[in-house]
């Protein structure tokens, strides 16, 4: 899949960085909107804040690290979970700094989107190159060298006159945070060290002194140092000073972030202890507990509830599910199953007994799940002559049978591998009451659940604290 910058535009990352409070407002007006709409506001995807739509009307206020990149999403119903999950997301990144950000739109927050006017001057490349990559065989093995060629160079003369139009809009605009955004899309994850340094020299004192600014400058002093002589592309040294760099930052912001998330789960936690009569608490319960809610703990605030609330539709179905998750909380003996390996080799959870084993759910498609798996794969090598094991369920389904297996070796995962096939409603998803992965339990000897949804250095403590 081939991405261009106009798409990217519309995807800005965020960095991390020493913290510096700034004041912001940003407000507006969409059509004429009415209460439960609701705006919110979300900061490195966890949400911060909301305000609900009177005649159209909104305002937000408050600090962010200056300048950072929003985003802001609209619920008509009013509820975030919704709105996200939502194939047709309405939202907008907006660039937030001490100066007001105020903008009207007549139906959607798409159509309220900043930097309209370099949008719309990409957009005439943007589509020549969609339909440039339109023309490419399917199979250009099977096409001759001369087709590919022709495309290839049609489309490097496009994509040069959307870079120059970008770097003459950082220089016209030097004092923008949407300048540096570009400069970061222009430089890629590794920049050209002496094409990019010249433009960020450009940009104003407040731009480059700005957390995101000294990041990047960061980045370009990293390649400099790494860089011997003349700034060969992926110079193995530059590479690899560059991914020491970026995983420092990564295991910062994932920090930030597990904060951030934790912290917001405290105030609905709050929220729906102080407020056990409102429909909204319900609500904020479903929210702090998650796609998978720890059984103890959120049947226990549900419980709190007032019976007006839990009587409700949606009261009675989410006390049902949770009640459903009784079967396999921690305490509970784990249930038993039995599935095939790839190779049909059948296995049960029963052929474990008599040691401590983790029973992982995952899929080849699911990111967060591939993202976790060298944290096992380190917990297993560790742990594996110590009475410990691993059993992975696949929730691949029959058609994605080659990508897991695929994934399993690329992976390299070592444990045992079942699955029945059947995507989500595998039979031993649906008797764990799985709706999300990554999801495991942790299973004593004994055949005992004594933890659930283990990850990162969770995984590692738990395991550690029960074999010694």
């Amino acid at each position: 899949m081939r991405t261009y910058l106009l798409g990217l535009l519309l995807l800005l990352g965020f960095s991390v960085s020493a913290q510096q409070a700034t004041s912001f407002t940003l407000k507006g007006t969409i059509g004429k909107l009415n209460p439960p709409a609701k705006i919110f506001l979300l900061q490195d995807g966890i949400f911060h804040q909301s305000a609900t739509l009177h005649n159209g009307a909104f305002e937000l206020t408050g600090t962010v690290d200056n300048p950072m990149s929003t985003m802001v999403l609209l619920a008509h119903n009013g509820k975030l979970a919704d709105a996200m999950r939502s194939p047709a997301i309405d939202r907008a990144f907006f660039f937030l700094g001490p100066e007001v950000a105020v903008f009207t739109s007549p139906d959607s927050l798409k159509n309220a989107r900043e930097h309209r006017r370099l949008l719309d001057a990409l957009q005439p490349i943007n589509d020549k190159l969609e339909a440039l990559e339109a023309q490419y065989p399917e199979a250009p093995e099977l096409q001759p060298t001369e087709v590919t060629k022709r495309l290839d160079a049609q489309k490097k003369v496009l994509i040069q006159e959307q870079l120059r139009q970008l770097k003459t809009h950082i220089k016209a605009n030097p004092g923008s945070p949407v300048s540096l955004y570009m400069l970061e899309l222009i430089g890629g994850p590794i920049p050209q060290y002496a094409e990019v340094a010249p433009l960020y020299a450009a940009l104003t004192p407040t731009i480059r002194n700005s957390p995101d600014g000294r990041v990047y400058n960061d980045r370009l002093q990293i390649i400099k140092a790494a860089t011997r002589g003349t700034q060969l592309p992926n110079d193995p040294a530059v590479v690899a000073a560059v991914e020491k760099y970026d995983k420092a930052q990564s295991a910062i912001l994932d920090k930030k972030r597990e904060q951030l998330r934790e912290a917001h789960r405290n105030e609905l936690i709050a929220f729906v202890k102080a407020n056990p009569s409102s429909y909204e608490s319900l609500e904020a319960l479903k929210e702090a507990a998650g796609p998978v809610p720890d059984y103890t703990e959120i049947m226990a605030l549900y419980s709190t509830l007032a019976p007006s609330v839990k009587s409700t539709t949606e009261g009675k179905a989410y006390g049902e599910m949770l009640e459903s998750l009784k079967d396999v909380s921690v305490g509970a003996k784990a249930p038993d199953f039995t599935q095939k390996t790839p190779d049909g080799r059948i296995v049960s959870l029963a052929d474990y007994r008599g040691k401590y084993v983790l029973v992982d759910f995952w899929a080849s498609w699911c990111g967060p799940c591939r993202a976790e798996n060298p944290n096992m794969t380190k917990v297993y090598n560790e742990y594996k002559n110590r009475n410990f094991d691993i059993l992975s369920v696949s929730l691949d389904d029959e058609k994605g049978r080659g990508k897991w297996l695929k994934a399993i070796q690329d992976d390299q995962l070592a444990w045992t591998q079942v699955s029945d096939l059947k995507g989500m409603d595998s039979e031993v998803a649906v008797r764990y009451h799985v709706r999300a992965i990554p999801q495991n339990f942790l299973i004593d000897p004994n055949g005992k659940i004594i933890a659930t949804n283990l990850r990162g250095d969770a995984l590692q403590a738990a395991v550690a604290r029960h074999i010694k």
